[in-house]
C-alpha cells in the first residue's frame, strides 16, 4: 500500500481551522526547503560519525534522494 501524501492532507484538512491549517503548511514548506538548501551544502560526514543519523535526516526532508549528486548511497 502506498501513501499518497496529498489526499491524506485533504481528509485532514476538514477538521483543522484554516488558520491553523495554514500555519501548518507554511512550516512545512519552510522545513522542506532549508533542509533542501542544507543538504546542498553540507558534505556526508564519514562513516560511523554521529552526524550521519542527521544528515540522514535532513537529505529525507529535503527530498535529496535518488539524484541528487552530493548524495553517496554507500
Amino acid at each position: 500500500m502506498t501513501l499518497d501524501w496529498q489526499s491524506l492532507y485533504a481528509s485532514v484538512l476538514p477538521f483543522i481551522p484554516a488558520e491553523i491549517a495554514a500555519d501548518l503548511t507554511l512550516i512545512g514548506t519552510f522545513l522542506v526547503s532549508l533542509c533542501a538548501v542544507i543538504a546542498r551544502f553540507w558534505p556526508k560526514p564519514a562513516k560511523g560519525s554521529k552526524w550521519l543519523t542527521i544528515y540522514c535526516l535532513v537529505n529525507r526532508i529535503g527530498m535529496n534522494s535518488r539524484h541528487a549528486v552530493n548524495l553517496n548511497n554507500d
